[in-house]
């Protein structure tokens, strides 16, 4: 009964929110009170329940709401039985859906959390409400390409998930997830893996040092030592947050800034092997510029040298200034290009 009424509830709200409002924020604050002083695990479901349909039913008058349901679900996740946790995830996808980027600043702990249900194999109605989520959080809050690098096993245990699950349902939920991602940079991937493998070892020595190894601690670590660590105490969890925020906050000066004096090849282009400047946009103009070059200092085959010529129109009229830097050498090849052009060619 109280389902078709928030149902109801919420349908009405779009048609005379004057009227629904006050109500609407009165059973918001009952639900979030029931299911912090829930005293069972079926009290939880219920409340669930009802928080999810009203969120579906109301999605443009919820979203005021959002931050204060969600800091509620997010600490119950990871404790939560199975059934319960799968309904909680499946509540995240809806409050991603409806409120996008008000999740952003809860996504740590909420990227571990969904992590920490992908892992768990024993229960498949939460793994996929944990994809769900993941593929929410992508598409609406923003999320992309950054999980990869805060948590560089989360691509091998989707490619597991792929490979294991027999369900065509999961597994076009994995390759939904694995789009909205994103495609990220092999070589900044590398260094993510190569990065967490260091914490991983430096960790470890510190906890075999001071003699507090704990067996029970719950880290979930894959095969090549690279992994996401989760444990009980709540002042390492957010060690572990800060130290993420803070390598995010790198990453993010790192973009704007060069990573690295470029060592020139010919043509300027760079001979980083283990691509650390390959990942930046000037590596691949510079490329491009040289191919074109190539193509118009051979005397020889002036067929393509209306074509290359085109190609650097096209490329240097979005950037404008920027193609400054190239101007010396391309000035002098199209110069080239047009004293051996046969004669009344275009």
């Amino acid at each position: 009964v109280r389902l078709t009424v928030l149902a109801v509830i919420g349908r009405l709200a779009n048609m005379n929110p004057a009227h629904v409002m006050p109500s609407l924020r009165r059973m918001v604050v009952q639900l979030l009170t029931e299911l912090e002083f829930a005293r069972s695990n079926r009290e939880s479901e219920e409340c669930i329940q009802l928080l999810m349909v009203l969120v579906r039913a109301a999605e443009n008058w919820v979203r005021p709401y959002v931050g204060d349901i969600f800091s509620t679900i997010l600490p119950r996740i990871d404790d939560a039985p199975a059934q319960l946790a799968s309904k909680l995830l499946d509540t995240v996808a809806a409050l991603a859906r409806v409120g996008g980027s008000d999740l952003v600043p809860y996504s740590d702990e909420l990227l571990a959390s969904i992590i920490h249900a992908l892992s768990d194999t024993s229960n498949a109605t939460k793994r996929m409400s944990a994809l769900q989520a993941l593929n929410n959080c992508a598409s609406f809050c923003g999320l992309v390409i950054d999980p990869y690098i805060e948590y560089p096993d989360l691509f091998k245990i989707l490619t597991d998930i792929l490979k294991s699950q027999p369900d065509s349902k999961m597994q076009l939920e994995v390759m939904r997830t694995i789009g909205a991602l994103g495609a990220i940079d092999p070589h900044r991937f590398k260094d993510a893996i190569s990065d967490t493998t260091d914490t991983t070892v430096t960790n470890a020595k510190t906890t075999s040092s001071t003699g507090g190894t704990n067996a029970n601690a719950g880290s979930i670590v894959n095969k090549g030592g690279e992994g996401t660590h989760r444990t009980g105490n709540p002042h390492v969890r957010k060690a572990d947050g800060k130290l993420k925020k803070k390598k995010k906050q790198q990453r993010l000066q790192q973009n704007v800034m060069t990573e690295k004096q470029m060592e020139p090849l010919v043509g300027g282009i760079p001979t980083d092997s283990y691509g650390t400047t390959f990942s930046n946009d000037g590596y691949y103009t510079q490329l491009s510029v040289n191919a074109l070059l190539r193509i118009l200092e051979n005397t020889n085959d002036t067929t393509f040298h209306r074509e290359a010529v085109e190609a650097l129109n096209h490329m240097f009229a979005p950037v404008q200034n920027a193609c400054a830097p190239f101007l010396d050498r391309v000035v002098p090849a199209i110069l080239l290009a047009m004293d051996v052009a046969p004669a009344g060619g275009s």
